[in-house]
């Protein structure tokens, strides 16, 4: 057997790749050089052949290298890609709903200004409240003009990012999205009804405005609020397998690292000191400035804690 056929022989098991076929061509090369050599010590062809392939000893090891190197180049190429999971259909309906929310707030504002301008013209005049009747008018022409077009968008990317496959997750059943989708329909619509609600009587000069406002709650986000709320809790995991192995191992490592006794106490007490410094520091400014203002202290106090948190989760 010569060496090239004794090569091949050694990877015949394994994918064919760029990097393995010049790694076997080398070796080739490094075989034949020390079979050479030994022929010049007076060795015989066959026992340098057998002596420099002794010599060569295990190279699957770097073959397991190149052919799993290979794989998951063709893994990343074939499931990672973002072009596999966006197509160019639901390319093409994120940009129409990008345009579409873009056209309505274009409009939203000719709308407005068009009535301004009435207003200003004289067309449009004063209700006797101390309210301008063009202003109210114009808030309320930007919100309707802008109510179909940002409820639209809205569903349709709530619709669209559930069902979107990416590396971590699973695409969510259509069924379920379109649930997910009326809830967001709901949401939307109410929170834009509340403000034309809350801009239409207060027009009219009646002073129930915040309960006319409120009551729109009861039709549109009570509902949608329930449905999501509902959809949320009996909501399953969607992680693919690789993703959600990853993530029982994090939280595999974060519990060890947390149940160290000495990892514990370090921690607590830093965290009983940042709370009573905070609590100390509150009162303080309460008295010197004002409450009004003191109760920022705790967020500052919350945002340290979860640096402290990060930094000793990063030196264990």
């Amino acid at each position: 057997m010569n060496t090239k056929d004794y090569v091949q022989s050694l990877f015949k098991d394994y994918e064919e790749t760029g990097g393995l076929k010049d790694f076997m061509e080398e070796l080739q090369s490094n075989l034949d050089a020390r079979i050479a050599s030994l022929v010049r010590r007076d060795f015989s062809e066959q026992d340098a052949f057998d002596k420099a392939c002794a010599e060569l000893g295990d190279v699957s090891i770097l073959a397991d290298e190149f052919s799993l190197k290979k794989r998951r180049e063709v893994f990343e190429e074939v499931y990672m890609d973002v072009r596999n999971y966006i197509k160019p259909g639901r390319m093409a309906a994120y940009v129409i709903f990008g345009i579409t929310a873009l056209l309505g707030v274009i409009v939203a504002f000719i709308a407005f200004f068009a009535v301004g301008w009435f207003s200003y013209s004289g067309w449009i005049f004063d209700t006797g409240n101390g309210w301008p009747f063009g202003k109210e008018v114009g808030i309320l022409s930007f919100i309707s003009v802008l109510l179909p077009f940002f409820v639209t968008s809205i569903s349709g990317f709530t619709f669209l990012g559930l069902t979107q496959e990416t590396k971590s997750h699973s695409p969510m059943s259509r069924k379920r999205a379109v649930w997910y989708t009326v809830s967001a329909a709901l949401l939307s619509f109410g929170l834009i009804v509340m403000l034309l609600t809350y801009f239409g009587v207060r027009m009219t000069g009646i002073p129930y405005e915040i309960m006319a406002a409120i009551a729109v709650l009861i039709p549109f986000i009570l509902p949608g609020g329930g449905l999501l709320a509902y959809l949320a809790l009996t909501e399953k995991s969607r992680l693919k397998p690789w993703a959600a192995s990853l993530q029982q191992n994090l939280v595999k490592q974060e519990m060890k690292m947390w149940n160290d006794p000495a990892m514990a106490s370090r921690f607590g007490m830093f965290s009983g000191a940042i709370w009573i410094f905070a609590a100390a520091t509150f009162f303080l400014l309460g008295f010197l400035i004002g409450f009004k203002y003191s109760w920022l202290v705790f967020i500052f106090a919350t945002a340290i804690q979860l640096l402290v948190q990060g930094f000793m989760s990063k030196r264990k």
